[in-house]
């Protein structure tokens, strides 16, 4: 009897080459999949993620459909699941989705994107852009930022190919953006849409920060890129201020 299981995953994706599976790289896929093994004594199962996360990011609600060919005990599963995979992987929650449940098809994704730029705290550095140009001012970034709102071509704020630009849809909507500072005063850039192409936040936040210093190009060259006019944006910021949040599915 098969059986489908929601599982949410938060993990630091510092050491990993991404969500996605691939030969001789270390993946959180391939390392959720290989926990599957051991336990199941089986490589029959399914698993799909909701979200391809680039190599170096971080997730704390990352969802994942797990296809198996019998029916466990959740709880039991879930437990057994967390003590074959690494400290940096973590599964914290595990249900049984809905017959008519699609996993590629959620609502809203929301992606923080967090820079430090008060101090030099070497126990978060994984997880932040270190800042050292002084205290941004999160107005002016927020207007920055709020160019990228609503739809445009993202394909030259993307990592595509051009070949790939050719296949995959490039005109997207980007719901909101929004800066703020967290209760660790580090500045957070919250951005939610329904989907995301690769490295598209990262370089919107690259590209946000030089015009920002008045570096590199202006608002007016932004608003030419997000028309496909130009040459693709330069700057990809670091992963590792990265983070998937939520993924929505109702």
């Amino acid at each position: 009897m098969k059986m489908k299981c929601l599982l949410s995953l938060s993990y630091d994706g510092t050491d990993y080459s991404g969500w996605i599976i691939q030969p001789n790289q270390r993946t959180i896929q391939g390392e959720l999949e290989k926990a599957l093994k051991a336990i199941t004594k089986t490589t029959n199962f399914k698993v799909l993620g909701a979200s391809k996360t680039d190599a170096g990011v971080h997730a704390l609600d990352q969802k994942v459909l797990v296809t198996l060919e019998f029916a466990p005990n959740l709880d039991q599963f879930k437990g057994a699941l967390n003590k074959a995979l690494p400290k940096a992987i973590r599964i914290t929650n595990i249900t049984k989705p809905e017959a008519e449940f699609d996993i590629r098809y959620p609502i809203q994704k929301t992606y923080h994107y967090i820079i430090n730029d008060q101090d030099d705290d070497i126990f978060s550095q994984r997880f932040e852009l270190r800042w050292s140009k002084g205290l941004i001012d999160i107005k002016a970034l927020q207007e920055i930022m709020n160019l990228f709102v609503g739809t445009h071509d993202f394909k030259l704020f993307s990592g595509l190919t051009s070949q790939e630009a050719q296949i995959i849809k490039t005109v997207r909507q980007i719901d909101e953006i929004t800066v703020f500072r967290n209760s660790n005063n580090r500045v957070v850039i919250e951005f939610q849409a329904k989907g995301f192409i690769r490295y598209q936040i990262r370089m919107i936040v690259g590209a946000a920060l030089a015009v920002y210093q008045n570096k590199h190009f202006s608002k007016v060259d932004l608003r030419e890129k997000l028309q496909g006019i130009g040459e693709k944006s330069p700057i990809v910021a670091p992963a590792c201020g990265l983070c998937l949040q939520k993924i929505k599915y109702s």
